[in-house]
């Protein structure tokens, strides 16, 4: 779906880029299979849960970071990597105590214990630490309670902490000082935004970097810190973690700009790694989220084969996410309301023939919204505005959580990878590549002392039912 709406972006018309069969994406020339993504409690896997099969190689429960299904600390391959002297590095969209990134570095039973997980990061484990660049969102679990933004429960500045006990040289948080790091800044810290960086189609190009740039940031840095020929290398993770807080909204034109924007990172990897044939690389995702589709079938009163289509020119329109659209309907003032949502909706989804009836699905979700008389994880005036966009570009989900489908695997420089493989196979591919896989046991028996609970953990709902919640004021996606 996002190569064809690439194609379409590239072309400008619809006939061009149905017959457009070269303008392929990145990724697509480095299919060579699948992974199966189960976790070792629910058919439907977390992201918590993926991460530690990629990272340790082993079935845990949904919400566990670093942990086997018994609570028990697993070594990471990034932790192996660094103890047989490789440089490693994390990149990340979201907060990079968010549960991907803190799968690789950080063991607590509990994916919401950011707090915990940033310490641990920074050093603050039994291994100490691990990571040599790491850049991403999050920011707000390194300061101090006291400082405004902040969503620690104590006076820790973990930033401050990196340097002074930890090893970091240097912490950044812009985008200008993330670009004009060198060699001699690493061991780096970049923390990019408070908590998720913004979508790709939101983002300010001055005030916050790309995926690409910050993978091209920690590609060079690595890249120089291991140029000596006695160094094994380096081991980085990067991850477009917005795509799936897109699909969590159903916000199919955000989701597509954060594909593609993942895709301009890929194509960077890609061309790193031809630059460099001792390098490998893989590309997968976590879980599929939403179930999205093309070719929906909008109305059910209609032959399903005048829905044999999809309409990416839609998708084009959009110039906002839902995310950020959202609260600028549900704070405007009542006065004139339907003038103000028909306005905005034609600005900045694209849609300039809203029907009656799209309008008022969106002013009675709004009221929901702000008598705040929706369920957890539902968020009504998002749906409402996300509807009418899949509606016009034929596009349909099943879900506003995760599906059990199974993931494309690509690869480059990786011999013998191919077919369908459980997610906790490429974890001992990765290892054994790398030649660090006599490390794993060796660190796992280190880690036995490893505190895996937090000393003021914030609530959860494990014990009510499904994760895959998000929040208004301050959306968790899973």
């Amino acid at each position: 779906m996002a190569r064809e709406f690439y194609q379409y972006g590239s072309t400008g018309t619809i006939a061009d880029a149905l017959g457009d069969v070269d303008g392929i994406l990145p990724l697509d020339t480095l299919l060579v299979g699948s992974a199966r993504t189960k976790s070792s409690d629910a058919w439907v896997t977390d992201s918590a849960s993926a991460a530690t099969a990629f990272a340790c190689g082993l079935k845990t429960y949904n919400a566990a970071i670093g942990v086997d299904p018994k609570q028990k600390p697993c070594a990471t391959v990034l932790e192996a990597a660094k103890f047989k002297g490789y440089k490693t590095g994390l990149v990340a969209t979201s907060r990079i105590t968010h549960a991907t990134p803190a799968g690789w570095s950080a063991h607590i039973i509990e994916r919401d214990w950011e707090n915990e997980i940033a310490a641990q990061q920074i050093g603050d484990n039994v291994l100490g630490r691990s990571v040599d660049v790491m850049i991403g969102g999050g920011a707000r679990h390194f300061i101090p309670k006291s400082n405004k933004g902040s969503s620690r429960k104590d006076e820790r500045d973990l930033r401050k902490e990196a340097v002074d006990k930890f090893g970091f040289r240097t912490v950044v948080e812009s985008r200008a000082a993330l670009l004009n790091v060198t060699g001699k800044d690493v061991p780096l810290l970049a923390l990019m935004a408070g908590s998720h960086m913004d979508y790709e189609i939101d983002r300010n190009k001055t005030a916050q970097p790309s995926l690409a740039e910050m993978a091209n940031v920690a590609l060079t840095l690595l890249s120089e810190a291991t140029s000596d020929c006695d160094s094994p290398g380096f081991f980085l993770m990067v991850e477009g973690s917005r795509i799936d807080h897109a699909g969590h909204s159903n916000d199919v034109a955000t989701h597509m700009h954060d594909i593609l924007a993942y895709q301009d990172a890929v194509h960077l990897v890609k061309s790193y790694v031809k630059a460099n044939p001792a390098t490998g690389a893989l590309s997968v995702s976590d879980h599929e989220t939403g179930g999205l589709t093309k070719g929906a079938q909008v109305d059910q009163s209609k032959d399903p084969g005048t829905f044999y289509n999809w309409h990416p020119e839609a998708l084009l329109a959009v110039k906002m996410s839902v995310e950020k659209l959202s609260p600028i309907i549900a704070k405007a003032a009542d006065a004139g309301i339907e003038a103000f949502v028909t306005e905005a909706v034609a600005k900045n989804l694209g849609i300039k023939d809203l029907a009656k009836p799209e309008l008022d699905a969106i002013l009675a979700a709004r009221a929901v919204t702000n008598a705040k008389k929706a369920p957890s994880g539902v968020y009504p005036l998002d749906n409402a505005l996300t509807e009418a966009v899949s509606r016009r570009a034929w596009a349909g989900w099943t879900t506003h959580g995760h599906t059990g489908m199974d993931v494309n695997l690509y690869a480059i420089n990786a011999p013998g990878l191919r077919g369908n493989v459980d997610n906790t196979y490429l974890a001992k591919y990765s290892a054994e590549f790398l030649g660090v896989a006599d490390a794993l046991p060796t660190l796992t028996k280190r880690l036995a002392n490893q505190k895996v609970t937090a000393d003021t953990p914030v609530a959860t709902k494990r014990s009510v039912g499904p994760r895959d919640e998000h929040h208004r004021d301050e959306r968790v996606y899973h």
